[in-house]
């Protein structure tokens, strides 16, 4: 693992270098504001009465943490590790005694701090329009700012993982629009986790989609407490260590094929 002083300086580099195209990081944001476009349709359909449980202010916070969540916990890692074996850019990297985990993650983490100044004051402005705020809500922040960490971390796995397919095929980013549906899709963007049907949540269940969106999201606003947020975080936990093993397994078969093609 490399010093808190290197990953310090590929953070402030990797900051920098956000800054500098503000308006791509806007252009993201704006993609990801499908939470936002569709708390305003549960809004209404609320109207007429709450919907398992979610009325207004339930939707109005869900789907504006999600909207945060979504912001977070986002990763284009695939198309990095496409263009790092494609173009020679990984071999830098290799060379370099910091595992290049570490380079693709800091940038991640540059864009985030770039972004978080403009996310969280929409979230503030909607929860305050929407009258959704709750000073309960500050009791949840610690178990939400720690789920969604581990989020990130299972779908940066993730994205790590699939990235390696680009060591074989040339077909690699296709893999990151599939996985990018399967998100929005189980994961709660779209419809809340605990609207879906019961056999269908018990599947979702053994998946890591949940864990990434709805869970920290649910437990921000009060939906899941006491064990079952523990029972979560194990959850998260073991999601991070399978996928963890799975690519560090994947990466040596993967250096070997990227040496044996003259890299």
């Amino acid at each position: 693992m490399p010093s808190f002083r290197a990953i310090r300086a590929l953070l402030a580099l990797n900051y920098g270098i956000s800054l500098q195209y503000r308006a791509q990081s806007v252009l993201w944001m704006i993609n990801g504001t499908v939470p936002l476009i569709m708390m305003l349709i549960w809004l209404q359909l609320a109207k007429g009465g709450p919907i398992g449980g979610y009325d207004a202010t339930t939707f109005a916070q869900y789907f504006l943490f999600m909207f945060l969540a979504r912001q977070s916990t986002p990763t284009w890692v695939i198309y990095l590790m496409d263009r790092g074996v494609k173009n020679g850019e990984l071999t830098p990297y290799l060379l370099r005694p910091m595992h290049p985990v570490w380079h693709y993650a800091s940038e991640h983490w540059g864009e985030l701090l770039c972004r978080l100044p403009i996310i969280l004051p929409i979230v503030a402005v909607g929860l305050t329009i929407a009258d959704a705020w709750s000073w309960s809500l500050l009791a949840h922040l610690p178990a939400f700012v720690l789920g969604l960490m581990m989020a990130w971390l299972i779908n940066f796995t993730v994205h790590m993982t699939v990235g390696l397919i680009a060591f074989w095929s040339d077909n690699a980013l296709g893999y990151d629009t599939v996985i990018y549906q399967l998100y929005i899709m189980l994961g709660g963007v779209v419809v809340p986790v605990e609207l879906f049907p019961e056999a269908v949540q018990s599947i979702l269940a053994w998946t890591p989609f949940p864990y990434v969106l709805d869970f920290p999201v649910r437990v921000m606003i009060g939906r899941i407490e006491g064990f079952d947020v523990l029972a979560g975080f194990g959850i998260q936990l073991f999601w991070i260590a399978v996928l963890g093993a799975l690519f560090t397994w994947g990466w040596r078969k993967a250096l070997r094929q990227y040496s044996a093609a003259g890299a």
